[in-house]
């Protein structure tokens, strides 16, 4: 088993974005029936919607946010994002980068003071995408590695954790987004 941890902060101190990344970044998994997107609308103050981006409502607790998919999820390996040092609950989209186009493969709510663990997320490359619902601030991490290894006594995997802080000087990056990254 591969055991890592890599540390987040968010919108409150991220660095300036990179020039454009490698990956042109689309909404919606490519080649499958999703609702319709809701148009961005410019507003000049933030407010929390009472409902997730697809109408549906927040979960009580860290959970799916339902009528999205849950895709990418034939591998061993974990994923767990920690919301448990911050005061404002997220929105948060696990973004598969090995496709010509980078698309959110599972979308998660995780309150304030929580975590939240994906299981059986298949290998390959992602980042977490994730808005502060409290302030509307939008915040991307580096791109990260999820692997797998068939060895003669089974399946090495990884279990990464994520913990997003409002900090400064953390030991991983963080990247302001546009709405339309998101």
């Amino acid at each position: 088993m591969v055991i890592g941890a890599v540390l987040l902060w968010n919108h409150y101190t991220p660095k300036s974005p990179p020039l454009p990344g490698p990956k042109a970044y689309q909404a919606q998994a490519p080649a499958k029936a999703r609702e319709t997107p809701i148009p961005a609308r410019a507003v000049d103050r933030y407010v929390r919607s009472t409902t997730a981006p697809n109408g549906s409502p927040w979960p009580g607790r860290a959970a799916y946010v339902k009528g999205y998919p849950i895709d990418n999820d034939e591998g061993h390996s974990k994923v767990t994002v920690d919301n448990s040092r911050n005061t404002a609950d997220v929105f948060v989209k696990l973004v598969s980068l090995d496709a010509e186009t980078a698309y959110p493969v599972r979308q998660f709510f995780i309150p304030a003071n929580s975590r939240f663990a994906m299981n059986k997320v298949t290998a390959g490359q992602y980042d977490i995408r994730y808005r502060d619902l409290e302030s509307g601030g939008l915040s991307r991490s580096e791109a990260f590695d999820v692997k797998e290894a068939r060895t003669s006594g089974g399946v090495q995997y990884s279990e990464i954790t994520m913990t997003l802080y409002k900090v400064q000087d953390g030991n991983f990056e963080t990247y302001r987004l546009d709405d339309s990254e998101f």
